[in-house]
């Protein structure tokens, strides 16, 4: 954690601005009144101010941000569904949409110190009405897989969700500004304070230069560490918090205030990155980030000209395990098999859940020989593995891979395309085993 040092040149305790301001009277003796009087007035209303804009971000950027983390995990059960067909999808996403129904319902009712922030919001809600509507059309289709209208309806779906994140996104821009703008206004006061204390300079001569010096930095260097601290927060670093050890009780309060905020919002954008780049069953990626994942080994594969490799893993006859021992044990098995799988990649490997029961492993620097090894290796770790799903005796799976390779397929839809070729003919041989994609001479190996 970023934490300033103290300031150590400030020789009076920390305590509150009512008494750092008899110290600075004590030490100039004969101060003007007038300057106390309005030093003290411009200082309280400054820190109230900043502090009630403060305590009205946080009320309004907790909902907001909390909504587009629900929008996120909504989109998932119909880019499933189309994919595999699961009507469980229709159930989860039926829970997630109201959910975010609601949480529109519950920033809606916050109270935002602009219009602009109502509208945005609205706007947001909008798109997502129009997301769940094609949501559910695509959910009420009984057999979406391959069909070129419902992927059609998915990429609008997947257009109006990111465009609802995207506004839900201005409104915290908004509320940031509104921040920035109290720090202005906080900003000016300072200033009018620095004139006050300028004039002081001048009517008490020599015998106030002390206290004026001892009076800025007692009680303007806490400011100027807000300030600062507030610029890096607009600016992106999340990880820097304001040290309110040494501040004047009511700035510290302030800045207490400040550093819990921020430390909720970076909890929150950690989680929304966790949401948006990972499985949730499985921790493992999910099937948006494997394509960004597999580009830009494919980009770095043709600019070094190094092999790269593709596994496809799907359990085989995994319809009978749920059928057997129920779904629930299907994630168990899907959640015990990544994790073995994880144990078994290198670090490098990327590790991605496709959908459903199957898996993706993209193998940096590995050549169609070198990627079969390692895939009949994966594969007999799998058969050696026993699942306990808590239904009496462990249950044992084998799985189907599929092994395809760069430069043989050219293209990030060319590899999936001959990985998942491999992988039926794999199945249609039997299963449990590993089967290549052909090589750049149409010779395919079975292994």
């Amino acid at each position: 954690m970023n934490r300033p040092a103290p300031d150590k040149r400030s020789p009076l305790p920390p305590g509150s601005l009512r008494a750092r301001f008899v110290l600075g009277l004590a030490a100039m003796l004969l101060p003007p009144l007038l300057l106390s009087a309005g030093a003290f007035l411009s200082l309280q209303a400054t820190t109230g101010a900043a502090q009630k804009v403060l305590e009205k971000a946080i009320r309004g950027f907790n909902p907001v941000a909390h909504t587009g983390t629900l929008l996120l995990m909504a989109a998932m059960p119909p880019n499933d569904y189309l994919i595999h067909g699961e009507p469980s999808e229709r159930e989860d996403f039926a829970r997630l949409s109201r959910n975010v129904d609601q949480s529109f319902q519950e920033s809606l009712a916050e109270p935002f110190a602009l219009a602009e922030e109502r509208e945005l919001l609205l706007a947001a809600q909008q798109e997502w009405r129009q997301a769940r509507a094609l949501a559910d059309h695509l959910l009420a289709l009984p057999d979406p897989a391959g069909n070129p209208d419902a992927a059609r309806d998915m990429e609008r779906m997947d257009a109006h969700i990111d465009r609802a994140a995207n506004t839900l996104a201005q409104v915290l821009d908004v509320i940031r500004r509104g921040m920035d703008q109290a720090l202005a206004e906080a900003r000016a006061t300072r200033q009018r304070l620095m004139l006050l204390i300028a004039g002081a300079f001048v009517l008490g001569l020599l015998i106030t230069i002390g206290g004026t010096l001892l009076l800025t930095r007692s009680v303007l260097a806490p400011l100027r560490s807000l300030e600062e601290g507030a610029s890096r927060f607009g600016a992106g670093d999340l990880s820097h918090r304001v040290d309110s050890g040494r501040m004047p009780e009511e700035v510290g309060h302030l800045a207490q205030v400040f550093n819990a905020m921020a430390e909720r919002l970076k909890e929150k954008r950690t989680a929304l990155e966790a949401l948006a780049t990972h499985d949730g069953l499985t921790g493992l990626y999910n099937h948006r980030t494997f394509y960004t994942l597999l580009q830009e080994e494919l980009a770095r594969a043709t600019r070094f000209k190094r092999p790269v490799s593709l596994l496809m893993l799907d359990i085989d006859h995994f319809k009978r395990v749920n059928d057997m021992h129920g779904h629930q044990a299907g994630d168990v098995i899907i959640r015990g098999l990544s994790e073995l799988l994880l144990r078994q990649a290198r670090a490098i490997d990327r590790v991605c859940r496709y959908g459903g029961e199957e898996i993706m492993m993209i193998l940096p620097e590995t050549g169609l020989e070198a990627a079969a090894v390692i895939a009949e290796r994966l594969r007999a770790a799998v058969e050696a593995q026993s699942f306990d799903v808590n239904r009496g005796a462990p249950v044992h799976i084998t799985v189907s891979i599929g092994v395809a390779s760069w430069p043989e397929a050219d293209s990030a839809q060319a590899l999936v395309a001959a990985a998942d070729t491999a992988l039926y003919a794999a199945k249609n041989a039997g299963r449990n085993r590993v089967n290549q994609a052909p090589d750049a001479d149409g010779r395919v190996a079975a292994c």
